[in-house]
């Protein structure tokens, strides 16, 4: 028993001089395991930068694409007939066909009416999905613009400010 109290302080000795090791083991595998996570960061932003990158080369792409098309355009010719009739042209085939759409509904509905169709039928057959999306893109296109060059500033100010909401669903 004396023979362990007398060892007791030696055992004890090397123990301490083994703490400051197994301080320093875990130290180091923190602070690794922390770089290999700030190198992960870093190579997925590299990643993401280098999409970014692509995506707006591409968009630089189809913007000089789109320009270089239209490029017949850009000037007057130096003829005022060609130029009104250059302005005017796509005007009159919207509204050439919008009042050739207008005639065919109106003769649709005279023979839904004829035909004893009743209220739920008819707006079925006058006004379907794909005619709501049709002249939802006729009526964006010719004023659409205008509404994205007053609100996009504005749009832009109000998204920046507002903070990210995420919506989770929980089944029942």
């Amino acid at each position: 028993m004396i023979a362990l109290f007398a060892a007791l302080p030696a055992i004890l000795g090397a123990l301490a001089g083994m703490v400051p090791a197994f301080v320093q083991l875990f130290t180091l595998k923190a602070n690794n395991a922390h770089q290999l996570a700030m190198a992960q960061i870093q190579l997925q932003a590299a990643k993401d930068g280098m999409a970014l990158q692509v995506d707006l080369a591409n968009a630089q792409a189809d913007i000089r694409q789109a320009d270089h098309i239209y490029s017949f355009g850009n000037g007057p010719s130096g003829n005022r007939f060609v130029d009104a009739l250059a302005v005017f042209v796509r005007p009159y085939i919207t509204l050439v066909f919008f009042h050739l759409w207008g005639l065919m509904e109106v003769a649709l509905f005279i023979y839904a009416v004829n035909s004893g169709y009743d209220l739920g039928q008819l707006v079925k057959l006058l006004w379907p999905s794909e005619t709501q999306a049709m002249f939802g893109a006729i009526i964006g296109f010719w004023f659409g613009d205008r509404m994205m060059l007053r609100g996009a500033q504005q749009m832009a100010a109000t998204i920046a400010v507002q903070p990210a909401q995420t919506t989770i669903i929980k089944k029942a």
